[in-house]
């Protein structure tokens, strides 16, 4: 029973922390944030699609392995330049957009 306390308290220490960087994260960031989580598995869903390693999307774009992996990390920004090539060499889009939805 204490166990179970003192981590019901813990856990309620945790959602108060967390709640309050949530609250303090300016909007552009979390924004941000969403958008290149969804961006990165959309390129990793492509190449497990095709059964591609970074690696082999390294080659093929005549780059390092340790630039993609910057990219799907998170550490490297990717440009729209970038994104475009990407979507060139793995023929399918990254990066969905529909000017239909926002003329309804």
């Amino acid at each position: 029973m204490v166990a179970r306390k003192f981590s019901y308290k813990i856990f309620i220490m945790r959602s108060a922390v967390a709640k309050k960087i949530k609250d303090e994260t300016p909007e552009e960031v979390r924004i941000f944030v969403r958008q290149y989580t969804d961006i990165v598995l959309r390129i990793n869903q492509i190449l497990q699609a095709r059964g591609y390693t970074q690696k082999d999307l390294a080659e093929k774009m005549n780059k390092k392995p340790s630039e993609i992996n910057k990219w799907l990390k998170g550490t490297h920004n990717l440009t729209l330049k970038t994104i475009a090539k990407l979507e060139a060499e793995l023929g399918e889009p990254i990066i969905f957009t529909s000017l239909e939805q926002l003329r309804k």
